[in-house]
């Protein structure tokens, strides 16, 4: 019970020594963000949305045409066709997405949904692409994800657990 509770004692410590990095935000998230605070009606509201979701658009049209490029045979062919693919996925879920539509039942809500649903469908392909084509050509300095691989707990924290038995 001891050891429990110093290691307790220790974690609550030193948490807050500990160092964290602030999780990526996209430009286009962070612009979304913005006009949305900015915006005083649903219209307003909606039309951010809506240009996030074009960005997202040029986004995906970019990775797609980075990758496009630097891939040769098979891989060149595998990613024309999963883009059509993913086209022809979108397209038809934008339909469902509209359909949901009913004047009878319109609210803010359903409104919001419909337009997070469309904009996410571009956002997730243009995420999945940027992460394509970063972990296949790393050697681009332009897009590089920095992962944190050399993280060393503080002294305290070693101390503490190696007093404890760890």
């Amino acid at each position: 019970m001891k050891k429990f509770l110093l290691t307790c004692l220790i974690l609550c410590l030193t948490s807050s020594f500990v160092k964290c990095e602030q999780v990526f935000v996209h430009p286009i998230d962070k612009d979304e963000s913005v006009c949305k605070e900015k915006a005083k009606t649903l219209e307003e509201w909606s039309k951010c949305t809506y240009n996030a979701s074009k960005a997202w658009n040029r986004e995906v049209d970019k990775y797609y045409s980075l990758l496009y490029k630097k891939l040769t045979g098979d891989a060149k062919t595998a990613l024309f066709e999963d883009q059509k693919y993913w086209t022809m996925y979108k397209n038809n879920e934008i339909k469902v997405i509209n359909s949901l539509y009913n004047e009878n039942y319109e609210t803010k809500d359903r409104l919001i949904f419909r337009a997070d649903q469309k904009k996410n469908l571009a956002k997730s392909r243009a995420e999945a692409l940027r992460l394509y084509y970063i972990q296949t050509f790393s050697d681009d300095d332009k897009e590089k994800i920095k992962v944190n691989s050399d993280y060393n707990p503080d002294n305290i924290i070693i101390r503490g657990l190696r007093y404890i038995g760890f």
